[in-house]
C-alpha cells in the first residue's frame, strides 16, 4: 500500500470518527438541559482562550516572518 493510500485511508477514518462524535454531541445537546452542556462548552472555550493568551507573546511578528521567508528563498542559491 502506498503512503498516499495510507494517508487517504487515515483521513477517511478520521472524518468518520468526527461525524460519529458530532452526532453523539448533537444527541447529547438535544437530550440534556442547556445548563449541563453549556458549562462543558464554557470550560473548553475558557481553557482554549487561556492557552492562546499564554502563547500570545511567543508568536513571531508577521512582518518579520515574511522577511525571514524571503531571505531563506534568496539564500537557496537558485
Amino acid at each position: 500500500m502506498s503512503d498516499s493510500k495510507r494517508l487517504d485511508d487515515k483521513h477517511a477514518r478520521n472524518r468518520e470518527q468526527r461525524v460519529v462524535q458530532i452526532r453523539e454531541w448533537a444527541k447529547y445537546v438535544r437530550t440534556h438541559p442547556d445548563e449541563d452542556w453549556g458549562k462543558q462548552v464554557n470550560r473548553i472555550l475558557n481553557s482554549q482562550l487561556q492557552s492562546a493568551r499564554h502563547f500570545e507573546h511567543d508568536r513571531p511578528d508577521p512582518e518579520s516572518l515574511r522577511h525571514a521567508l524571503l531571505r531563506d528563498e534568496d539564500d537557496s542559491g537558485d
